[in-house]
């Protein structure tokens, strides 16, 4: 870490402590470290860019990220793990949209047998890459609206509001 950048936590750390001893309450000086601002609107574009404009972002992943992302998307009464093999025609469908030239229809085939098979961890992991993303682009509370949330063996689904999701897809229109 830079020396620079060590200083200003150190700087900040003496402050936090500063405004607790003059009876600053817990709450109000989380709300100074990490302002809570507007969730964005997102969309999906046509070539299945996952855009957030009020933020000016594009939240970038690879494409079997994006592929489970928008298939709970577009569940928003979420999806239990253990029920994804029901799910697995869908997910291809929106993976095979979104394929490269270069990648291997053995090695996209294996992919999707491993995220929607309830024994293999490869849809959790997945899942916690995807929070990463979004953590790494617009902060954890933001994240935790964007993000596929839930507890272990119940439905996971992402909390945003989907008043707020537009979807330019002629080919893949939101499940309903």
């Amino acid at each position: 870490m830079r020396k620079d950048v060590q200083r200003v936590k150190d700087e900040v750390k003496k402050l936090v402590r500063w405004l607790r001893s003059e009876g600053v309450s817990e709450e109000e000086i989380h709300s100074l470290i990490s302002p809570s601002q507007p969730i964005s609107r997102l969309v999906i574009t046509s070539d299945f860019r996952i855009m957030l404009p009020d933020y000016n972002q594009e939240i970038k992943m690879q494409p079997i990220h994006k592929a489970v992302y928008l298939l709970f998307l577009k569940h928003p009464e979420g999806i239990r793990f253990k029920e994804l093999p029901d799910y697995r025609e869908e997910l291809s469908s929106i993976y095979w949209q979104m394929k490269t030239d270069t990648q291997v229809n053995r090695k996209i085939e294996r992919s999707l047998d491993d995220l929607t098979n309830p024994l293999k961890y490869s849809i959790s992991e997945k899942c916690t890459r995807i929070y990463e993303t979004f953590v790494k682009e617009v902060g954890m509370e933001a994240a935790k609206v964007y993000a596929i949330q839930g507890k272990r063996g119940e439905a996971r689904r992402i909390g945003l509001d989907r008043n707020l999701v537009e979807w330019e897809q002629k080919e893949s229109p939101p499940h309903e």
